[in-house]
């Protein structure tokens, strides 16, 4: 008796350790399909929502900056580099067909135009100096295109022989020259409210084939977003100091 009695405890204790694993290995079952169908649902969620990165330096001009334009999906980013070899590629400015460098001028120069010719509802150029006769074409296209164009210039660089205010003024489009004190150096273009364009360069041939310039294009809503308040702030200044300067010499 005190044999069977003895295997019978062993039996009955081999049960329970065998009824707790079996009860373990249920929960880590369990607990690993819950963790696995939460990682995937977070997984589909994320690849819904990401924006796919494209650094367009690699894009030829043949139309695949217009493409990426209209992608929305896709998330533009960058950064072009100028420097006094640039002055090499000026001869090429003509035909404009860019050289084999990957920092030639003249691909950046297109690049920069087909992103002005992707603009469909808005326009908004501030800018230091404003010459280069092919950027300020795609700017008139643009209008042309009933793309509603807003330019703000610094007026000291507005009445040089070169400037564009002129032309501009010729087709309609009637930029706001600041009556300020303080220079407008700002060098900044909004496309539709969502692409940037900016950086140390103004818009000339000397800053495009001579000068050490960046050039940063961008539609990251976190950069974007406070250019665009910073136009309308200071559009909002410079017509409301034009409308009292007219006030003044009326009165």
């Amino acid at each position: 008796h005190t044999l069977l009695f003895q295997r019978s405890s062993k039996i009955s204790k081999l049960f329970r350790l065998r009824s707790k694993m079996m009860k373990r290995i249920v929960i880590a079952i369990t607990s690993g399909v819950i963790v696995s169908e939460i990682m995937w649902q977070l997984y589909k969620k994320h690849k819904r929502s990401r924006k796919k990165v494209i650094n367009t330096s690699n894009f030829n001009c043949n139309g695949s900056v217009e493409q990426l334009c209209n992608n929305t999906e896709a998330k533009i980013l960058e950064v072009m580099f100028f420097s006094q070899d640039s002055a090499l590629c000026r001869p090429h400015l003509k035909c404009m067909q860019p050289c084999r460098k990957q920092n030639c001028p003249i691909r950046y120069l297109k690049k920069i135009i087909y992103y002005l010719d992707s603009a469909i509802h808005t326009l908004d150029i501030c800018l230091y100096f404003f010459t280069f006769v092919e950027l300020a074409e795609a700017v008139i296209r643009a209008k042309n295109r009933n793309v509603v164009v807003r330019i703000i210039l610094e007026d000291s660089m507005t009445y040089t022989d070169r400037s564009r205010l002129m032309t501009f003024c010729k087709e309609g489009i009637k930029p706001v020259v600041k009556q300020l004190d303080v220079l407008v150096h700002h060098k900044f273009v909004i496309i539709d409210n969502n692409i940037l364009i900016t950086g140390s360069i103004n818009w000339t041939k000397s800053a495009f084939f001579g000068n050490f310039e960046n050039v940063l294009i961008t539609n990251e809503s976190a950069i974007v977003k406070p250019f665009i308040y910073e136009f309308e702030r200071m559009l909002t200044m410079l017509t409301d100091t034009e409308t009292n300067s007219k006030n003044s010499e009326y009165s």
